[in-house]
């Protein structure tokens, strides 16, 4: 077998995989597999005369044949299912790509939000007397639950007490936000900043709206100091640095130092949450992206020659007024329906509460479902057809 024949059944082997668990490993490995597709150098249009079922089909033929197949398939065929394999999975590992970039960055988040947590937690059960107060607040309150604050809970726990536990939770808070920060400066800096540079490179970021024009520029920053090794701190004083719609207020004591230079490591997190937000709400689109792709592309061909077609299909009026008052009012029921349910107790668990200041809704656990009816002899069935080893999909 030759070199070349070797990469060929090599990149065949990898067009079938799937990317794999969220990581950066995993990340990176997508962005390798799509610059090896885009070597082989496939135009755009390259079906666009075909239909989408026709495509599917191919797609679905080639992706279960081995190289024997093709080698035995006739030219003309093995051309056309490879093309229209590699076409069709370099869309999908597109998307897939985005993908890994949005699950990443919420990742990335979450684990040093879980970091300092466990970290804070221990600091706040060594405050003794905690639990004692807020009993009697509530037992307080539950007894008398038509007075007001003053003469209710006044005399059961004093005014500076109370203020005194506001100011030490605003502290608490304030301390959770800035050892968030530094975690996560910490994590991205050492580990996760090395995805920058390839995904820069490889995903082709879009926007149609001016209102996001902030955190495209902010990428074009990115794009010219992703080479710049990270011991660079601070962005030249020339560099236009947007803050307005990427860096949130909270992170600005973070990014800006008391000189005013902006520091790189965290303006890039910001970056990349506006990014993640731009991205889920299709406000910044990819190209090549099949899902990811630019939205004005979902619509159909003819959609402006025959727009009240398409609106009674839907079954939405052309009238945006109409629409978005028709939305106003089902949201309104719908949360007027949740406030009710959570006064009186009918909600199933659910409950708005607040986690580190913000308001947060917690839904119970479900508890575990009967057996679906069938699962046993279907279970059976394929262990008389293939052998018990063949039954761990369905453990």
């Amino acid at each position: 077998m030759t070199e070349g024949s070797e990469a060929g059944v090599a990149l065949l082997a990898a067009l079938k995989r799937d990317p794999g668990a969220v990581g950066l490993d995993s990340l990176l490995t997508e962005t390798i597999k799509l610059n090896d597709v885009r070597k082989l150098g496939l135009s755009d249009g390259l079906f666009a005369d075909c239909s989408e079922k026709l495509l599917a089909t191919w797609r679905a033929r080639a992706i279960k044949m081995y190289p024997s197949d093709f080698r035995d398939t006739a030219e003309d065929v093995r051309i056309t299912l490879l093309a229209a394999l590699c076409s069709s999975r370099q869309a999908e590992i597109t998307d897939a790509l985005v993908d890994l970039l949005v699950a990443l960055v919420q990742k990335i988040n979450a684990r040093a939000e879980r970091r300092v947590e466990r970290q804070l937690t221990a600091e706040l059960k060594k405050v003794r007397g905690k639990e004692g107060i807020l009993f009697k607040l509530a037992d307080a309150a539950i007894g008398k639950p038509d007075e007001i604050v003053r003469t209710a809970l006044y005399p059961v726990v004093g005014e500076k007490t109370l203020r005194d536990l506001v100011a030490e939770a605003k502290a608490n808070e304030k301390v959770f936000k800035a050892k968030v920060r530094t975690t996560l400066r910490s994590s991205y800096s050492s580990y996760y900043r090395q995805m920058l540079p390839p995904l820069l490179n490889t995903l082709g970021f879009k926007c149609n709206n001016t209102a996001y024009r902030p955190v495209m520029d902010a990428m074009k920053l990115l794009a010219k100091y992703a080479d710049i090794d990270g011991k660079t701190r601070f962005y030249d004083a020339a560099d236009e640095v947007p803050m307005d719609g990427v860096v949130r207020k909270d992170w600005r004591e973070a990014v800006v130092d008391d000189k005013g230079k902006v520091e790189r490591i965290p303006y890039e997190l910001c970056v990349l949450v506006a990014l993640r937000e731009a991205i889920r709400r299709r406000e910044i689109y990819i190209e090549g992206g099949l899902r990811w792709r630019n939205p004005e592309d979902d619509l159909p061909g003819d959609f402006e020659a025959t727009r009240t077609v398409h609106y009674a299909a839907i079954r939405q009026p052309m009238d945006p007024q109409a629409f978005i008052t028709d939305l106003k009012e089902r949201m309104t029921s719908g949360l007027d329906r949740l406030s009710a349910a959570l006064a009186d107790g009918s909600a199933g668990g659910v409950k708005v509460t607040t986690r580190h200041g913000e308001p947060w809704i917690t839904v119970p656990k479900l508890e575990k479902l009967d057996e679906p009816t069938g699962l046993q002899a279907l279970k059976d069935e394929v262990v008389r057809r293939w052998g018990a080893s063949s039954t761990s999909w369905t453990c």
